[in-house]
């Protein structure tokens, strides 16, 4: 009669191993998080940074004033001023981030040549929007020339 034997683990080497595992995944867990909201900040700035463009590229295109409002929770509109009224063009979320902005009236007009100028006084306005997400921020800058970037 020959002898076998068995190998298997045991109830406390399997609980130390789910333990081990549990420690490594919530080192791993915690940066993610981190990373989530700088991805979340910086995605919606550089979705509102087109947002710009395409709203400065329509003004000149169009030779019309085109205006571009974003509120606390980061939706956006974008509207295209006619003797009527203003006329919405697009509309949209830019995620979770909260924004917020330098501009009075929580918006930005682009006029026929493309210059940025502030909602009420249409005076030429430089600015930023700053998209936040938990301690996490990007900005988006207009400068007074038109050009519109992220950082």
């Amino acid at each position: 009669m020959s002898l076998r034997r068995v190998t298997a683990f045991t109830l406390v080497e399997l609980t130390i191993v789910m333990a081990l595992l549990g420690a490594v995944a919530a080192f791993a867990i915690v940066p993610a998080a981190g990373a989530h909201g700088r991805l979340s900040a910086s995605a919606a700035a550089g979705r509102f940074a087109l947002v710009l463009r395409e709203a400065q590229a329509r003004a000149q295109t169009t030779g019309s004033r085109i205006q571009v409002t974003v509120t606390d929770d980061a939706r956006y509109t974008v509207a295209e001023e006619s003797l009527g009224g203003a006329v919405v063009i697009s509309a949209g979320t830019l995620g979770p981030a909260r924004c917020s902005t330098n501009y009075p009236d929580d918006g930005i007009v682009f006029g026929p040549a493309g210059w940025p100028c502030a909602v009420t006084s249409g005076a030429a306005r430089a600015g930023s929007f700053v998209f936040a997400w938990g301690v996490d921020s990007s900005t988006v800058v207009v400068q007074l020339g038109g050009c519109v970037r992220c950082r």
